[in-house]
């Protein structure tokens, strides 16, 4: 006869059944999940308690990755939870397999789990609770990593009941990013769970190397107008999936196929245990860019595949001369009424393209996509980046402080305006050129979130360049037709964030 984990436990199953529960509810997840074995009634009761959603997150800032991953799980398996999935976001001067591994020896791997580098990492420390975005110093590749004196995690864990959660990598063979299959499985994992096509919520994180703006344009055509999708576009990751646990490399000096971005699929089940609730996703946009100068057509692009650049001459619209990259530079700096502006500057490209699926009937989409900009001479403008075609037209864009104060302010007004309704956690994907240092104050990435639901749990990261894509978009500001003409979905200098809330079921008071 096995011994009970739980001393006396047959006296406490006398215990009212209310006052049992209060008491598996404050349990650790591994005491609680030996409780749920010890008897029908028990386990009856240890479900009752994880019928709701749970959603937490913490960081350390520990320079022992092993100490970060302890003080992290330890805070995140401090009460009941059985995670549907997870994410753990570390500072480049760790190692990303380690990482990994000693994440999944932990939580299992029957989850989703992906484990990414970032440019610096948001949500409450797990030992002092206290809020923070933490910005990492920039590691050069040439950098000696193993002796960096930087460091800091933050693992994200979440039980989502009624939503089934798995990890689709988008495959990138030697003739290039297979997009349509990823969508076909994207698609093809939504339809098995919930019937329909499209899923709730993405979260995706794009490789490095990788150019994720027609992915997310060939996802905008694809799925719904009602599925979110966030992100990272531009990070290394690792992960594993529920049904492969095998830690997954992005690197191009491995055998085909690589994996050029993972998407973390949130599908609505078709059946629910009785008297379960429904999670809502809601998203929203803090933009950090403004349109500077003249609108201009594209007269010539050629790209360069090796340098992943594209080198452009453009006319002024409503004119007749081609332009150089000197003189369209020229022209922004006479608009900045400064010889030498200290900016990152890109161009914001409005683009019309036909995709379609398969034998699946073409449709035309328009998106705007951001490149950023690298010099201008007597020949060209060289900008980051393919697909600018001739006809496409463009502006210049520059970060803006006043314009991100004003659209975090945008998104802290909608936000307020759920309230109402259970908030029980959140994600934040800001551009690594945010924070503290260009808002010159602390927190205000996160400031929409921590205004109105200062006591959810929240997690997020600082990215390379994030993604974003939903309907509606609260966090638009309407300030001029540049910024609301045409959606962008691969954004730079921005701010995604993407709540979760909870509806208990009609049939409950």
């Amino acid at each position: 006869m096995l011994e009970t984990p739980f001393p006396g436990a047959a006296g406490i199953s006398e215990v009212d059944d209310n006052l049992l529960q209060n008491i598996l509810a404050k349990l650790p997840a591994k005491s609680f999940a030996s409780a749920a074995c010890v008897s029908r009634s028990w386990n009856a009761i240890c479900t009752r308690i994880l019928s709701h959603p749970n959603f937490i997150s913490a960081l350390s800032l520990n320079t022992s990755l092993p100490e970060a991953v302890k003080e992290v799980t330890t805070k995140v398996l401090s009460g009941p939870i059985r995670p549907h999935f997870a994410i753990l976001s570390i500072c480049p001067a760790f190692g990303l397999d380690q990482a990994h591994r000693l994440v999944v020896e932990i939580l299992g791997s029957r989850i989703p789990i992906i484990t990414c580098e970032v440019g610096g990492i948001i949500g409450r420390d797990a030992k002092t609770d206290q809020f923070a975005e933490v910005r990492f110093p920039y590691f050069d590749v040439d950098d000696d990593l193993e002796t960096a004196s930087s460091g800091g995690i933050s693992l994200t864990v979440g039980f989502l009941p009624g939503l089934k959660v798995d990890a689709v990598p988008l495959l990138d063979t030697e003739e290039g990013p297979n997009i349509d299959k990823f969508v076909m499985d994207l698609r093809d994992f939504s339809a098995s769970v919930s019937g329909r096509t499209s899923p709730e919520a993405i979260i995706m994180f794009g490789d490095s190397e990788a150019d994720m703006k027609p992915v997310v344009e060939k996802l905008d055509y694809a799925l719904s107008q009602q599925t979110v999708i966030a992100g990272n576009e531009s990070c290394s990751f690792r992960h594993s999936s529920t049904d492969n646990s095998e830690i997954i490399s992005t690197h191009r000096g491995q055998e085909p196929p690589y994996k050029r971005a993972v998407a973390l699929v949130f599908a609505r089940e078709r059946t629910t245990l009785d008297g379960l609730g429904q999670i809502e996703f809601h998203f929203a946009v803090g933009a950090g860019v403004n349109a500077v100068g003249p609108r201009y057509r594209v007269v010539s692009a050629k790209m360069r595949r090796r340098e992943f650049t594209t080198w452009l001459t453009a006319k002024r619209e409503g004119e007749n001369v081609t332009l150089d990259g000197e003189q369209m530079l020229n022209d922004f700096e006479l608009e900045m009424e400064d010889l030498v502006p200290n900016y990152d500057l890109y161009i914001g490209v409005r683009k019309k393209r036909k995709y379609s699926i398969g034998s699946e009937q073409v449709k035309s989409v328009m998106s705007l996509a951001y490149h950023p900009v690298h010099e201008g001479d007597e020949q060209y403008l060289y900008v980051k980046g393919w697909d600018i075609k001739t006809g496409d037209t463009f502006c210049f864009y520059i970060p803006d402080r006043e314009y991100a104060l004003a659209s975090c302010g945008t998104v802290s007004e909608n936000f307020g305006k759920l309230k109402h309704k259970e908030i029980i956690g959140g994600f934040v994907f800001a551009c690594c050129g945010r924070g503290e240092m260009f808002f010159e104050r602390l927190n205000v990435d996160s400031s929409p979130i921590l205004d109105n639901f200062p006591g959810i749990p929240l997690g997020g990261m600082f990215c390379n360049a994030e993604i974003g894509r939903g309907s509606p978009n609260l966090g638009q500001c309407d300030e001029g037709e540049e910024q609301t003409f045409i959606d962008s979905h691969s954004h730079v200098y921005s701010c995604i964030y993407l709540l979760m809330s909870y509806s208990l079921p009609s049939s409950r008071p």
